[in-house]
């Protein structure tokens, strides 16, 4: 969604699934599939950690005994990255650490959102509900975040779809300010593209 650049994408299997990895120096991006869609992606300068952030709480990733790293280097078969507690250098075979990355055994920071999907529910003409609109925001570390909005009621000056939000996800009031207006600016974006405004 706000990439400047085309990855080159090849199939490999993780965890006896079929995702698509980029082999381009400089990140490493993991696209899983549509069944349990989520995309992850790692640049220079993030931290890569031991336990997976998809069934923890941040808190209990927080334990001395994961260690982080700090990504140094992201070639095309090798990565680097030096421990954040000792300074200590480690080298990964990159296939590995996709590997790793993508059933969960290795966790990076979030730090930007890249995939939204808006959908539509409650429009048919029997149904009494005003329509409502999903948002589902897929972070680079593989988690995803829901919010539900609502339609606002329309002026008669204006052919926007105007909404406001109904149930925010709980999880993004943890988000510091930068972070925050990455994931709004996701959000807005997604909804002007299918003819919404906030």
């Amino acid at each position: 969604m706000n990439d400047e650049y085309t990855r080159t994408l090849v199939p490999r299997t993780i965890e006896g699934t079929e995702a698509l990895v980029s082999t381009d120096p400089g990140e490493i991006f993991i696209d899983m599939p549509a069944t349990s869609p989520r995309y992850i992606r790692v640049r220079k300068g993030e931290i890569v950690q031991e336990g997976d952030i998809r069934s923890r709480d941040e808190r209990e990733l927080e334990s001395a005994s994961l260690r982080k790293w700090k990504i140094e280097e992201i070639g095309s078969k090798t990565v680097v990255g030096s421990n954040t507690e000792t300074g200590a250098r480690r080298e990964w075979d990159r296939e590995s650490l996709e590997q790793r990355l993508g059933i969960g055994s290795f966790s990076t920071d979030l730090t930007n959102f890249e995939r939204v999907s808006v959908t539509e529910a409650g429009t048919e003409d029997t149904d009494d509900r005003p329509p409502a609109v999903t948002v589902i925001v897929y972070g680079n570390n593989g988690k995803k975040f829901i919010q539900r909005y609502r339609p606002l009621e329309e002026g008669d000056d204006t052919d926007e779809r105007r909404l406001e939000l109904h149930e925010p996800d709980r999880k993004t009031e943890a988000f510091d300010d930068e972070l925050r207006e990455r994931f709004v600016r996701s959000v807005e974006l997604a909804l002007r593209g299918e003819g919404y405004a906030v």
